[in-house]
């Protein structure tokens, strides 16, 4: 069998701690600033293959063992048999009777999803507010870099504010006398202003409107 050594002398059967024809861990990446593997307990916590997507490599380090398979589900039915213990309940004990606890967990995890349903439906019944719960288009809640801290009177205390970005005309900008800017206007295929209703841009308003 693979993994076992046969010693002909004492015609004994030693069980290795390793199987010979997996790779060692600390084989995989013989930088002295790569993961570091502990010796005593045979560990390595850490990515050997730094700048790799975990997903991609035949083994990402023990850490991340942990939270992939079945580990975060047995982790929670754990977590279910102790608070089960706490409240009183013996009868569910994770090593005494992995499957009902397990089947007992998954049960009140379906109650507490209905419950939870329920009353968000009681409350959206009474006070409304489904449209607060559509997804915004993509792109509408990106992040950027730019950091900006407010006192709270708002006044910027960390940060430059953003500028508001202009254009590069001139705006707001009010000749002979008038109140709107050429082109507010429109009236028979012509611009105009919207104080006086003239369509000669150098007119002078005489706001007759």
């Amino acid at each position: 069998m693979p993994g076992q050594k046969v010693d002909t002398k004492s015609r004994t059967t030693v069980r290795n701690l390793r199987i010979r024809e997996d790779t060692a861990k600390y084989l995989r990446n013989l930088d002295l600033d790569s993961a570091y593997y502990d010796p005593k307990t045979r560990s390595m916590r850490e990515n050997p293959y730094m700048g790799k997507d975990p997903k991609e490599v035949d083994y990402a380090g023990d850490n991340f063992t942990r939270t992939t398979g079945d580990v975060p589900s047995m982790s929670k039915v754990a977590l279910f048999s102790w608070e089960a213990n706490e409240r009183g309940n013996l009868n569910i004990h994770l090593q005494a009777n992995p499957t009902q606890t397990t089947l007992m967990g998954k049960e009140v995890e379906k109650k507490m999803q209905k419950l939870k349903e329920s009353t968000k439906n009681a409350i959206l019944a009474k006070y409304g507010g489904e449209q607060h719960f559509v997804k915004p288009p993509e792109g509408l809640l990106t992040q950027d870099e730019h950091y900006i801290e407010y006192s709270r009177t708002g006044k910027v205390i960390k940060g430059q504010e953003r500028a508001v970005p202009k254009s590069k005309y001139e705006e707001d900008v009010y000749h002979n006398n008038h109140t709107s800017v050429w082109g507010s206007w429109w009236h028979d295929g012509r611009w105009g202003y919207k104080c006086c209703h003239q369509q000669l841009k150098n007119a002078y308003c005489t706001r007759s409107v």
